[in-house]
Formats: structure tokens, sequence, C-alpha cells
């Protein structure tokens, strides 16, 4: 089996798991003392100074200042180096291809945009290995620094393997992603499904920071859900966790191309969606931005559809919690994108149907915090969690 790489300059030492422990308590808790690291982790005072001398040789911890005294020697207060550990995220598209450079709490050093000279997957995947060569140069970020790249694609993926079994949006199938771009630039490379990949930056980057269960629902061209249940990632036993497009939650709904009527795609899927409304008033639209626009400034047509969305978007997600008992659903793609408006009518109508249904428990939709670049920071997700923590588990 192929596993991806988990080193730059140190693996054995970062990889450990008490050097794990401690490079994950000072990420979620910013600064630590020597003695807070000890009662955290439950390590003796004399293996945390081990580790933090490592730490500090290698480049990964600084000293941040002194803390205040309880009596004694004022105590030394440590944080993780966030100059010198960066990321590399990747997003993937059929039109063009954006890497960025992005430190580990998020912010974004760098960025370049360019488009794919082939989509066929060998030559994007050098393209891409040169394109990141150029950003390295230009934003002068050492290599050494870098944790690893991530690459959050739609389709089905084998997360351990590094491979993308397929993806309809590329056209790709059984593409060894992440053994054919390690081998160019010589970085640690983790591949995730998009859905997937997006609930586990919710955790690290997002809104989910202290949730261990969730639903993170992506929708634009397809509709696709990463779920994680009591810390562990649900993904299957071939991957396919989380689609939930062809679940049909409309009793004598609209008919899919799946064959099937009232799927849950059939009410999100964006561009049909701006089809059926110039079909239907005669009047186009540029994007899926001017639908809602529309939608909230009381036009009937475009209004319908967005009640229809809520009203199969409540369903799906009441069925998943009640199956699952899951704290929180995060709206992300483009739907995440139109505001708390639209969330807290999806909120409104969940509260409703568990009402309904005898089950009063109010679960919280919200929408995506990752902003414009979720999906760079998503890739970015996949490293953070390599690295701080024992990868969440999948089942």
């Amino acid at each position: 089996m192929y596993r991806p790489k988990l080193s730059i300059s140190s693996t054995r030492l970062l990889r450990t798991f008490n050097v794990v422990s401690v490079l994950k308590i000072l990420y979620k808790e910013v600064s630590c003392s020597r003695a807070r690291l000890a009662e955290v982790t439950q390590m003796s005072q004399a293996t945390i100074t081990r580790i933090i001398i490592k730490l500090i040789e290698q480049g990964f911890i600084v000293e941040e200042r002194l803390g205040d005294s309880n009596g004694g020697r004022r105590p030394i207060i440590f944080r993780l180096n966030y100059e010198q550990l960066f990321t590399v995220g990747i997003q993937i598209l059929r039109e063009q291809s954006v890497i960025a450079i992005i430190g580990i709490k998020g912010k974004i050093y760098a960025k370049r945009v360019f488009y794919q000279i082939s989509l066929e997957p060998e030559s994007l995947i050098k393209q891409l290995a040169k394109e990141l060569e150029i950003l390295l140069q230009e934003s002068q970020v050492v290599r050494e620094y870098i944790l690893g790249v991530g690459l959050a694609i739609s389709g089905v993926i084998d997360r351990e393997r590094g491979i993308l079994h397929k993806s309809i949006n590329l056209g790709w199938q059984e593409v060894k992603v992440v053994e054919l771009l390690e081998s160019l630039i010589e970085l640690p490379v983790y591949i995730e499904n998009d859905a997937n990949a997006g609930a586990i930056a919710e955790i690290w980057l997002g809104d989910a920071k202290n949730i261990s269960s969730l639903l993170y629902l992506k929708a634009f061209s397809g509709i696709g859900a990463g779920i994680v249940s009591e810390g562990k990632l649900l993904s299957g036993i071939k991957g396919m966790s989380g689609e939930i497009g062809h679940i049909s939650v409309i009793s004598n709904g609209k008919h899919c191309h799946c064959g099937q009527d009232g799927c849950l795609e059939t009410y999100l899927h964006l561009p049909d969606l701006l089809k059926q409304y110039e079909k239907e008033t005669g009047r186009s639209l540029n994007n899926s931005q001017d639908l809602f626009t529309l939608a909230f400034g009381g036009d009937s047509v475009a209004k319908s559809y967005i009640n229809e969305a809520i009203e199969a978007l409540a369903k799906a997600i009441t069925f998943v919690v009640l199956l699952l008992d899951l704290e929180l659903i995060i709206i992300g793609g483009i739907w995440g994108e139109i505001g708390k408006q639209f969330t807290t009518l999806v909120t409104a109508r969940v509260t409703e149907i568990m009402k309904d249904s005898r089950m009063d428990r109010r679960i919280l939709v919200k929408q995506s915090s990752l902003g414009m670049d979720a999906d760079l920071l998503v890739a970015t997700g996949l490293v953070i969690d390599e690295w701080f923590a024992p990868p969440i588990c999948a089942n």
C-alpha cells in the first residue's frame, strides 16, 4: 500500500506521539509554559523540556515571553513559530487552478492563479509542480518550512493510498495523484474529497473547533457532504460516504437526471436552476448571485426556487441528523455564500420538522466561515490535520 510521506526534515521527531501531543496543545492554546504542557499532556517536565529543545532547534517553536510568577522564577511561555510554518493549498477546476502558500492559522501569504495547458493528469500535475516552484521563488518562502501540500478534489478519493478513483469534473480515473506530485516537488502531499476536507477544515480553521460531530455540505455543480461523527470522518468502505445528492427528499418532486424524483441535487444544482429560470421567465441570469438577489428582493419565481431548496435541504439535514446524532450543520460552496438569512430559514424549517417528528431538538445550521478562499483553506486543513493531531480516523 502506498502511503504519503510525512516528513520535511525531521519526520521521526515530529510524528512521535509525545511531540504530536505538544504540537496539538500549542496549536489549540496558542501559547503555553512547560508546566501547562506537562499538565495537559500528562508527561513529565523533563520529557517536555527535551521535546521543546528539539522543536526550538528545528525552528518549529519559539520563546514568546515570560509568564507571571507564582512565587518562583517566571516561566517561559512558548508558541508555534507561525512565521516559519506554512502549507500549500491547491484548487483544481476545469477552467483554471490556484496555488497558495498559507500559514497554519489560515493566513494566505502568496497566491498564483494559472490556466491549465491540459487536463490530462500527468501533464497537469507537472504544471502544478512548475507553478509551485515559481510561487516559492516569488514569495521567498523556504521550502523546508512547508509542512505539506493539500489538494481537495470533487470525486471518490482513497486518502490513505493517495489515489483519485474518479472525478467527473476533471474527467480523471485511477490517478495516483499523491505519488506523482510528491515525486516532482519533494514535499508531502495529502488528498481528500472536497466535502470531507471541508469538514476537516471547519474543525481546524472554521466554526467547528470544539465540535465532535458535524456535517459539512458543499453544493454547486454537485452535492457532497463531509460527515464527522464523534471525531471520526465517515468515508465508507469505498470512500463514497456523503454522496447525498441523489437521496430522494421530496415526495412526487422534480424529476432528476438519475431517474428518480425529488433528489436533493435537483433543488440545489444551480446551473439547472438558472436554465429553469430563463425558461420560465424568458430572462437570462449571469450567475447564481443574481438568482439569490432576485429571490430575496421579492421575485416570485426566484423565491420559489429558494423555498424549494430550503425544504429539500431541511429534510435531508433532518434525516442525517436523526441518523447520526450530529451537533452542527455547515453549508459551504455557493449556497453557503448566500448569507445568514438563508441559513436562518433552513434552521427554522429543520426545527419545525423535528417538532412534527416529536424530536424536539434544535439543530444549528451555519454558513461556512472560511470565506472567498474556502477551497484553498479546505486543502490546507488536510495538512494541518496530519501534522497537529493524530489524523481524524476514517471509518
